[in-house]
């Protein structure tokens, strides 16, 4: 019999054969095989073995701005204010925490708010801006030892685009389960292998790729994810593309990533850091910036880039 690999979910066997796509990551040189299971539909790669350095290394640029502490609410994170039953509150634990932007808001929300991320920079950041003691660096093994030790359960899980970064997901899940109250309630994200742009995200930005993410979600396969965890009357939203955000793939269909060190420089220039430029769009710099006109022309530059494509696609 040939060799056999498992899916990290419902543990169904797949031929080490039958990857569908081979990915060599540029951060260390690491061959990736993604696998597809037929069962529960999830997608993963492997090897599947995080890097927690990875993350406090800042390879990907996304990551200077929890270090900084310059994120706003996440898209992804919105909906549980619109969603979640507002007559829930008590102990909320968001794990992968990182700023702890979405527990600021948790907390102003009446929750009691708990977080862990083994980015320890972006923890510094989080405990800086509560000011509680309630937020670790540490694994979800760390702190589900810690809360057995300390007889520690809670009314709500989060885990924001978290889920996806997991190497052992199946055991993430059942420990996530076991730190819950009975009737207690979990919320989260994960990216959405199906969405709008996703071919030219996975051709652009490299984000959805090991050693940053092993698992791809399609929407029945989140849903099938949790009910084979164990989790009841799990219902799973699909999230409209926010329009305002189409600026950065038309900006790389057209031109690639022939813009990009203009664009940090010209970021620069505004914000007065280089470092803290790559953590920017453009169209947050008229928060931080007092050259306004400069703020204009990285706007104009980004409808240039839309007006171009709108006549492309006329003709």
């Amino acid at each position: 019999m040939g060799a056999k690999t498992f899916c990290p979910i419902c543990e169904e066997e797949v031929p080490v054969e039958a990857f569908k796509e081979v990915y060599v990551s540029p951060y260390n040189n690491e061959e990736y095989k993604r696998y597809e299971c037929p069962n529960c539909e999830v997608h993963w790669w492997e090897p599947l073995k995080i890097i927690p350095e990875f993350y406090e290394s800042e390879v990907f640029e996304a990551y200077i701005a929890f270090h900084e502490g310059l994120r706003e609410l996440p898209e992804w994170c919105k909906p549980f204010f619109q969603f979640f039953l507002n007559h829930i509150k008590g102990k909320l634990l968001d794990i992968g925490c990182g700023d702890g932007v979405f527990l600021k808001y948790a907390k102003e929300s009446g929750f009691e708010v708990w977080g862990i991320d083994f980015d320890k920079n972006s923890v510094e950041v989080a405990k800086k801006s509560l000011g509680v003691d309630t937020i670790f660096a540490m694994s979800l093994e760390e702190f589900y030892a810690y809360a057995k030790k300390n007889d520690l359960k809670f009314d709500v899980i989060t885990f924001f685009e978290v889920l996806e970064h997991q190497d052992k997901p199946k055991e993430f899940l059942t420990m996530v389960k076991e730190l819950l109250k009975d009737g207690g309630y979990i919320a989260g994200s994960v990216p959405n292998r199906d969405r709008l742009f996703h071919e030219m995200e996975w051709k652009y930005f490299h984000v959805d790729f090991p050693p940053h993410h092993f698992l791809r979600f399609s929407k029945s396969s989140l849903e099938k994810t949790l009910q084979l965890s164990g989790f009841s009357d799990v219902v799973v939203y699909e999230l409209d593309f926010p329009f305002r955000e189409i600026f950065p793939y038309i900006e790389k269909k057209l031109f690639g990533n022939r813009l990009d060190s203009l664009k940090v420089k010209l970021k620069a220039w505004i914000v007065g850091s280089e470092r803290k430029a790559k953590a920017y769009a453009a169209e947050e710099l008229s928060k931080v910036g007092s050259k306004g006109y400069a703020v204009r022309i990285l706007e104009n530059l980004r409808n240039l880039c839309f007006t171009t494509l709108c006549y492309f696609l006329h003709w």
